[in-house]
């Protein structure tokens, strides 16, 4: 697979990336008591985490572009008038999102003064757009040294904007998830409804190695159930997964791991039906070898 650049991507006119600033927004905590004023009046009194992805995610994602738009809370500023800014949040252990580009046109306040329409070469990216950057423990990062920029890489490029996803479901043989995207979907009504009751057959497919696991949902779990699970841990109590998780970490799996469906039946259907099918999924696609998957058995 061929990487692509950010810089590469984007094709931005010399002037604009002369200025360009990159802000990685970190999750914080807000303390009307140690803040300033002017968050006070945003913000009001009560303290908060900003844990920016689900925000953005959860019906808030008006606030979490504005909040990138800000200096420090303590008042320390992170930007110049006449800067371009991309400003990103965390999408994994080493991805980010972007989630709004603009010029600062007025730095004297606390919430600067954006020109959003500033850079149109980047619109249909915001909240698409997901780039990789291994300095991810790092917080509130500001990069402008246009050498490092450039070797920023594009991860994936969404099909639409992560706080749309609420999105229908898309059909059974269309479901295809990163571990972010499956722990977000699973909170929505319309995926409850589609999953809680059928059985089925599933994918899981590690995007680093191509190794692959079969799994299946029946008796009381059901589909919806079992994928719980994943969100929940990472490895839903499977054995060969259990052992990547406790040996790589769940970061692995946020950033490597893929989910879909490969058959779906209604709860009544007997659950030997499905284990069966589960046994076919698995010598179809080899994965009890492990060279090619994770499944022990």
């Amino acid at each position: 697979m061929n990487t692509i650049k950010l810089i590469d991507l984007l094709k931005l006119p010399k002037e604009k990336l002369s200025r360009l600033k990159l802000i990685f927004n970190s999750d914080w905590d807000y303390d009307p008591n140690n803040t300033l004023d002017e968050f006070k009046l945003w913000l009001g009194d009560r303290p908060r985490r900003f844990e920016l992805l689900k925000m953005y995610s959860h019906g808030e994602a008006d606030l979490v572009r504005e909040s990138v738009k800000t200096h420090n809370p303590n008042g320390r500023k992170r930007y110049i008038s006449g800067d371009y800014v991309l400003s990103f949040i965390p999408f994994g252990s080493k991805d980010w999102l972007l989630v709004n580009a603009y010029k600062v046109i007025n730095d004297n306040k606390v919430f600067v003064e954006a020109d959003e329409s500033a850079l149109p070469e980047v619109a249909g990216y915001i909240g698409k757009l997901v780039i990789t950057w291994a300095d991810r423990n790092t917080m509130n990062i500001v990069m402008r040294d246009k050498d490092a920029i450039s070797r920023l890489t594009v991860k994936t490029i969404l099909e639409q904007p992560y706080d749309t996803v609420e999105a229908k479901f898309p059909g059974y043989g269309n479901v295809n998830l990163s571990w972010s995207e499956l722990k977000y979907v699973l909170h929505l009504q319309t995926w409850q409804t589609a999953l809680e009751n059928q059985k089925g057959v599933y994918l899981i497919t590690d995007t680093a190695t191509n190794k692959r696991y079969v799994g299946s949902a029946y008796g009381n779990e059901m589909l919806l159930g079992r994928w719980q699970a994943y969100a929940k841990n990472g490895h839903g109590g499977n054995k060969e997964l259990k052992i990547l998780v406790e040996e790589q970490g769940l970061d692995y799996v946020k950033d490597n791991f893929r989910y879909s469906i490969l058959e779906h039946e209604k709860s009544a259907t007997n659950d030997e039906a499905i284990i069966a099918r589960e046994s076919w999924w698995k010598e179809l696609l080899l994965t009890r070898n492990p060279k090619f998957g994770y499944n022990a058995n």
